[in-house]
């Protein structure tokens, strides 16, 4: 992939304003006075910051391909980490005939994988491609529609919804063209990576092998969702993996990068990120769970903690 575009939805005025005065080559910085409607500002109120970005996730697409008339667009979410080109997805999408990728969680066993479809859904809110023709966009506005009249944070299961996310449950069997990606370097994630052992490393990429089946993957994407802060100067990047080469190869150099870019910023823009647990619900119960309790739940090795000035 040579030439794309990195469309970015700033989601506050700082955030857009450091963008655009690092001026980054291939990104276009969308502010949110171009991008939200009176519908979306008026949920805006109803819902929690967090909830506020769910509910967004397919109007961005929908943005891109009505304002700028792109032919596909890709959702990714902020947590990740590219290791290699995604274009062999993309290639495969155009030679199968389909419009939309939509990517699995990937749970450890079928026993998880159901438990997954009734509580938070069997697919992932992470790295999701729509081409702009009539299936892909007709998938892509029905999601929109439905994520304006809900997306909120409950108890997974408690609800017939979960956020954006569960509403990719009907997706295979609701629309036409909907290709599952298949392709295990593609969403490996806390969640998955114990299907995977680290084989080796292809050109500065590393390459996975799946335990159960022995196919080997080049990593392509990385989601790092429980990544955070346990206390002020302590960040926890909770791995899941047992093998350290996998560690090393994906989760250490990460870490230094998100610790360095945040340094620089501070540094340069004078300013101090928050260190602070993102809270995504209203329920006071479960924002006590979500500050103290989640974020030491999630340690599990000693390696994944990482010390920051």
């Amino acid at each position: 992939m040579d030439e794309f575009v990195l469309y970015v939805f700033a989601f506050d005025d700082k955030c857009c304003e450091i963008l655009n005065n690092e001026n980054y080559r291939y990104m276009k910085v969308v502010p949110l006075e171009e991008f939200e409607t009176e519908e979306l500002l008026k949920v805006k109120k109803e819902r929690t910051a967090a909830e506020y970005c769910w509910t967004c996730s397919p109007w961005i697409i929908k943005h891109v391909l009505d304002r700028y008339n792109e032919e596909i667009c890709t959702y990714i979410d902020a947590d990740m980490r590219f290791y290699s080109s995604p274009q062999p997805l993309f290639d495969k999408l155009r030679s199968s005939g389909k419009s939309t990728i939509i990517v699995p969680h990937r749970f450890r066993n079928e026993k998880e994988e159901r438990k997954a479809f009734e509580s938070v859904g069997s697919y992932c809110v992470e790295f999701n491609t729509f081409v702009n023709d009539s299936n892909g966009y007709e998938a892509l506005s029905w999601w929109a529609e439905r994520c304006l009249e809900w997306c909120y944070y409950t108890v997974p299961g408690t609800t017939e919804w979960y956020g954006d996310q569960k509403y990719l449950n009907v997706f295979p069997e609701k629309f036409e063209g909907i290709m599952i990606c298949t392709h295990y370097g593609v969403g490996l994630a806390p969640w998955n990576i114990e299907l995977v052992d680290y084989y080796g490393n292809e050109n500065g990429v590393p390459l996975i092998k799946v335990k159960k089946t022995g196919e080997i993957f080049p990593v392509i994407i990385h989601h790092f969702e429980n990544v955070g802060f346990v206390t002020e100067h302590i960040l926890n990047a909770s791995s899941r993996t047992k093998s350290k080469q996998l560690f090393l190869a994906i989760y250490k150099p990460y870490i230094e990068r998100l610790i360095y870019n945040r340094a620089y910023i501070e540094d340069r823009y004078n300013i101090k990120l928050t260190r602070k647990k993102r809270i995504v619900t209203k329920n006071k119960l479960l924002m006590i769970y979500q500050r103290y309790f989640s974020p030491l739940r999630r340690i599990k090795h000693f390696r994944d903690l990482f010390w920051v000035k």
